[in-house]
């Protein structure tokens, strides 16, 4: 249930950051700051249907791989919808995304390590 609540309030302020900067952004908007708080909310659901399959068998470390990798793919929506509605870019995001999703891939790949070694 404390994940539920962490994953809801995070995903609400990134829904009202999105608004407020949206109604001060002259009418421009950007499909990736817009939807970043779905991002957050379902990596909030599949993250406690995890927890609710591995019980307390997870690691630490998976954890921590998980949510920086979430925090990577946040960062890149909150960025890439900063310069999109500036009207600029970076030649940089691309990291986000490619360090986001090692995060997560290596992440998925402790909490297998670790329940073949309980079984």
């Amino acid at each position: 249930m404390k994940k539920l609540i962490s994953y809801g309030s995070i995903s609400l302020s990134l829904f009202l950051f999105q608004l407020v900067y949206h109604h001060f952004s002259h009418g421009v908007s950007s499909a990736s700051l817009r939807y970043a708080w779905l991002i957050m909310a379902g990596a909030g659901l599949i993250w406690w249907l995890i927890g609710r399959l591995f019980s307390n068998k997870q690691l630490r470390l998976s954890s921590n791989l998980y949510h920086s990798g979430l925090a990577c793919f946040i960062t890149w929506c909150l960025l890439n919808g900063v310069l999109e509605i500036a009207g600029s870019d970076s030649p940089y995001l691309w990291l986000y995304l490619l360090f986001g999703g090692g995060f997560i891939c290596a992440s998925l790949i402790t909490l297998s390590w670790k329940e073949k070694s309980k079984s």
